[in-house]
């Protein structure tokens, strides 16, 4: 059977594109290489689901690519319209948590949101087939006449006007993503930026060398013009984790990959103005230790203060070095990192396809007419709070309602 279009992969971005493309009368079937459609969605947000951020900007994104470009991209459908496809058109209703800027599900169940978008493509009468992993891509000879899509073991290829790629990139391996989509694209001559774990937890030592796992704590995390003043600083038992550190996590991944310059983090342990702890340093009554320990998890003020003469000291009676020993210590402590979890832990790639080898107001590659990249291949991936899956929701609608029929 000949179809209009094929999506390569059935998570939130080729889900959204086979949903829109068949709203045009296109003909849709999606080819997935695992079981089960969506799985990313079924596990994100600690199974809740962060459907959309409530505001965002493009600062709330990284890419390699022009901004420019990603700028049009998103003026295609705003966080407002995408909010309002989800209420009217899959009939789920979202609930707003202003003090984190998220939409969740009123259910707080991730399953409900898999199931809206994949009912709304079903209903449409897109064909899923699964455990169909794509092995080849070819252009058929007559431009503009298609793509036959080659499957590991079928025997005729997969004939289609368009296709769709959305394969994801390489992070949480166990819901099925391996690259495959960059290996095909490579295959046909595109030049793809090199792809890097994103949103990944680090790893190092804790503050006095201590076993600090489980404190989470709000800080003010910072590197050169990048900070993120969030909940969720989280020690674990490797290192690092929480929204702070995996927002910027990718500037060490990068180094670690060969990709930038080493990044130096520095901490401030509650995430107040440094003149609020100048006055505390002044003002305190009691010990060193126990003015920290007002305002710090008491294991972490023991673990800062190890090593230091004059922790048991009356605050009042610090020196003027001592006490600004003490300020960096609590407002710019240097995050002792050495590597990252890697793709195993990280919740998006890094990397991919540039933008520039994009029409970014239809998401098909230039110079290859019927052949469109949404979603996590692509070279933009948004900080914790929803803004990946906007990401997916704006490319996937996009590349689907832009596809030729």
């Amino acid at each position: 059977m000949m179809y209009d279009v094929v999506v390569a992969g059935a998570g939130a971005a080729g889900l959204t594109a086979a949903i829109f493309a068949a709203e045009k009368g296109a003909s849709v079937c999606i080819l997935e290489r695992t079981d089960k459609p969506g799985k990313k969605i079924l596990m994100s947000g600690g199974t809740r689901c962060n459907v959309l951020p409530v505001r965002m900007s493009l600062d709330d994104y990284y890419t390699d690519s022009s901004t420019n470009l990603l700028k049009r991209i998103f003026r295609s459908w705003s966080v407002d319209a995408c909010k309002s496809w989800f209420d009217s058109d899959l009939k789920l209703s979202l609930a707003c948590e202003i003090e984190s800027n998220k939409w969740f599900p009123v259910s707080n169940s991730a399953k409900d949101v898999r199931d809206a978008v994949l009912n709304k493509a079903l209903s449409l009468g897109v064909v899923i087939r699964y455990n169909q992993s794509i092995i080849g891509l070819q252009q058929l000879e007559s431009e503009g006449s298609g793509w036959d899509i080659m499957v590991d073991g079928a025997r005729e290829p997969v004939k289609t006007q368009n296709v769709i790629i959305a394969t994801g990139g390489l992070s949480v391996p166990t819901t099925g993503t391996d690259g495959g989509g960059h290996k095909l694209l490579k295959s046909l001559g595109v030049a793809l930026k090199p792809t890097y774990p994103a949103l990944t937890p680090l790893t190092g030592s804790h503050p006095g060398a201590e076993n600090l796992a489980g404190i989470s704590l709000t800080v003010s995390l910072s590197q050169e013009k990048q900070n993120a003043k969030r909940e969720g600083f989280l020690f674990t038992h490797k290192a690092f984790s929480g929204p702070s550190v995996l927002d910027i996590s990718h500037l060490a991944t990068r180094f670690v990959t060969g990709l930038g310059p080493k990044p130096e983090y520095h901490v401030n342990w509650t995430g107040e103005p440094e003149d609020v702890w100048k006055q505390r340093l002044l003002d305190g009554k009691g010990t060193v230790k126990s003015v920290l320990k007002e305002h710090l998890p008491n294991r972490l003020a023991d673990a800062l203060l190890i090593g230091k003469p004059y922790s048991d000291h009356k605050i009042a009676e610090l020196s003027k070095s001592n006490r600004q020993e003490l300020l960096k210590l609590v407002t710019e402590f240097r995050l002792d990192w050495s590597s990252h979890e890697g793709y195993k832990k990280a919740e998006v790639t890094g990397g991919g396809v540039p933008l520039e080898a994009i029409n970014t107001a239809t998401m098909e590659l230039k110079n290859m007419p019927g052949l469109f990249v949404c979603g996590e291949i692509v070279d933009v991936f948004g900080r914790i709070g929803g803004f990946n899956f906007y990401w997916a929701w704006v490319s996937g609608r996009l590349a689907g309602k832009s596809v030729n029929t």
